[in-house]
């Protein structure tokens, strides 16, 4: 059966005077290869142009790559809200998904629950703390509903914690969420497709680099995340030695937590591994994670034997069966759910 062509609406954010981000060019591409017909559709602080912007696009489908809106992280769930009220088609977690997996301090409730491993944790709101247990230093400290790191630090003894946690409530209008730091290897899943038929990609690992001073504890913090690139700094690889045993209990946890926080079409799941214990520890749960060529997910997706452009197409897909659009049915349909094993196993 035929792919059925698109007219898809690429929703982003993006400031006023300021250029887009190269990853709607990439996803424009990649739409255009597969016969959809891309529409740009370019939105900064008015819900009235949201709305009128996309509803003029005439869009079967929208794409929606909005991480933020109004230079706010917190209002990206708003946008799928938006779309929800207006019965707009479109790509991604809904309003359930961001709001459970953006508050990180219910996330890790809920994956709790559902048996999944993740560091001991407490909560500061300024006046009062919550704890699941006691915690040992050193703490890694964040505001409970940052996005890509913001406000986040290590902190190494209870003066630090006090500090840390008076600028999260001063600067980020937050309450703290203190977690106890897990030394080891920190790795990144994707995950794409639905809840029936959630597929895990291939595990991608961020290597510290060998320029990295071995008296700095290794945190993904904003430096490390948006630093260019150079010999010997931090970057992604494709780890080639870790079980098979390991790599399917991170997938297993992966699937266990789309699941619990109603995620859809694809996500990206952060884990460290212990060096103590080799035991996967899940950190946080992004349900729209970055998008571009280089990315964690099109690494495992490429590993996988995935393109960049059948990447896109699969979310497409996905998005587009739920809605009823008219796509033809996976092949894989009913199958078990897979883990991060390596694809020939």
């Amino acid at each position: 059966m035929p792919q059925k062509s698109l007219r898809i609406a690429v929703l982003h954010y993006q400031p006023k005077d300021e250029p887009p981000d190269a990853v709607v060019a990439q996803v424009s591409a990649a739409l255009r290869a597969a016969g959809h017909e891309p529409v740009d559709v370019r939105v900064d602080e008015s819900v009235s142009d949201l709305v009128r912007l996309v509803t003029r696009a005439r869009a079967d489908l929208v794409f929606n790559l909005c991480e933020t809106f109004a230079e706010d992280y917190r209002l990206e769930v708003n946008v799928a809200a938006v779309l929800e009220l207006a019965r707009l088609p479109f790509t991604g977690s809904g309003t359930a998904g961001l709001l459970l997996a953006q508050d990180k301090v219910l996330t890790k409730q809920l994956l709790q629950f559902h048996g999944v491993l993740t560091p001991r944790f407490a909560t500061f709101d300024g006046t009062s703390f919550q704890t699941n247990g006691d915690l040992s230093f050193p703490l890694v400290v964040k505001p409970a509903r940052s996005d890509a790191s913001m406000g986040l630090g290590v902190e190494k003894d209870m003066e630090g914690l006090a500090r840390r946690v008076k600028k999260i409530r001063e600067e980020y209008d937050d309450e703290a969420l203190a977690e106890e730091f897990i030394e080891g290897r920190e790795l990144y899943v994707g995950v794409v497709g639905d809840a029936a038929d959630p597929e895990v990609l291939p595990v991608v690992e961020l290597d510290f680099g060998s320029r990295w001073n071995r008296k700095r504890m290794k945190i993904a913090n904003r430096e490390v995340k948006f630093a260019p690139e150079s010999p010997g700094s931090p970057h992604l690889v494709l780890p080639t030695d870790l079980s098979d045993e390991l790599q399917g209990r991170i997938g297993r946890a992966a699937v266990t937590a789309f699941r619990a926080l109603k995620l859809r079409d694809y996500a990206r799941i952060d884990f460290r591994v212990s060096s103590r214990t080799n035991e996967p520890y899940l950190l946080e749960v992004n349900p729209n994670p970055y998008l571009e060529t280089q990315c964690e997910v099109a690494m495992g997706a490429k590993e996988r034997g995935m393109g960049y452009d059948a990447l896109v197409q699969r979310i497409v897909d996905t998005a587009a069966r739920r809605h009823g659009l008219g796509v033809r049915p996976r092949a894989t349909a009913g199958a078990p759910v897979r883990d991060a094993t390596p694809a020939a196993h």
